[in-house]
């Protein structure tokens, strides 16, 4: 009777539960959010890879530099000993002329000098050494101060080097990181890409707008806004350098390397190079950057509008530079 008694408590207390409420569906508008966070992080992940492989770059090729250096100061080092030994030599038969000449002791105060000044500092208890000899004295002190500066150069190029190896093989291991990061964060975009119908995609990309439809002006920025300008309608791609699929910083480091102008690769980097400008002061052919830190740049084409890879599922085209986005431009000459 008990367990009939309880069993009836139980389906009683579970029915007076109300069910788990179901969460509602994203609306459209979350689903835009959502993606545009999404786009945003794996666009700042990617561009801190191609920056952490712009810093693997430099710090391989200073590895280099270093490298190249060493085995010139351990040469120089080695002929200044040979040049110190040659030197004693000749000190060995100025010492059989003091011993000759009753004067060992003081040759061997002079040998036991700690230093070059204290040698130097001696040199009063030296008055009866001949011109000549004096002249050898000195330059067996020349021949061991090269030495002793040759092989500590070389000591010191060899650590350099080993040092910027380290650095270069620190990031090595940080570029695998980020990709990693950035992989995983692309996943997730282009996941949510894929439930878009392509009219809720064109919806999310928007428009293309009109660019200019004469590039007027010189200089490096202008020809590379001309170059960017031929790419118009190329897919943006993770990563890509083009000519024909770009990220951001892969469309803005290709149009200035096609005029001879070398860029770092990642957007970051590139908003250290040449000048700083101001929004009010920006010309065509000037990078534009957004947010901070920096994760995006395009190329301002003037009236407003900047040309740019803008992000994953769009294309290469001409937009309205966000005032809210801005965070900065550089003039490059």
């Amino acid at each position: 009777m008990l367990p009939l008694l309880v069993a009836g408590v139980l389906t009683v207390a579970l029915a007076a539960v109300p069910a788990a409420a179901q969460p509602a569906p994203p609306t459209p508008a979350d689903a835009r959010e959502q993606l545009r966070q999404a786009q945003h992080e794996a666009e700042a992940l990617t561009e801190q890879w191609h920056a952490a492989t712009d810093e693997f770059t430099a710090k391989q090729a200073e590895a280099d530099r270093l490298r190249a250096a060493v085995d010139p100061a351990r040469a120089a080092a080695d002929q200044a000993r040979a040049d110190e030994e040659g030197f004693r030599t000749q000190i060995d038969g100025l010492a059989l002329t003091f011993v000759e000449n009753g004067k060992l002791d003081q040759f061997n105060a002079f040998l036991a000098s700690s230093s070059p000044q204290d040698y130097l500092d001696q040199m009063s208890a030296l008055e009866s050494l001949s011109a000549e000899q004096a002249t050898q004295l000195d330059d067996l002190l020349d021949k061991v101060r090269q030495a002793d500066r040759t092989k500590a150069d070389a000591d010191d190029a060899t650590a350099r080097a080993q040092a910027a190896a380290d650095d270069a093989h620190k990031a090595a291991d940080d570029i695998a990181a980020r990709k990693a990061d950035a992989d995983k964060r692309i996943d997730d975009v282009e996941k949510l890409l894929r439930e878009l119908s392509p009219e809720e995609r064109d919806a999310y990309n928007g428009p293309g707008e009109d660019g200019p439809v004469d590039i007027v002006g010189t200089g490096a920025g202008v020809e590379a806004l001309r170059a960017a300008a031929t790419r118009l309608g190329k897919p943006y791609v993770w990563g890509a350098s083009g000519p024909n699929s770009f990220d951001c910083s892969g469309l803005t480091s290709w149009a200035f390397n096609r005029v001879g102008v070398t860029l770092p690769r990642s957007s970051s980097a590139q908003s250290t190079v040449g000048r700083s400008v101001s929004w009010s002061d920006m010309q065509p052919g000037d990078l534009v950057f957004y947010y901070s830190p920096v994760s995006h740049v395009g190329i301002y084409a003037g009236g407003g509008k900047m040309i740019n890879a803008p992000q994953s599922g769009d294309v290469v085209k001409y937009q309205t530079v966000s005032a809210d986005a801005f965070s900065g431009a550089r003039r490059v000459s």
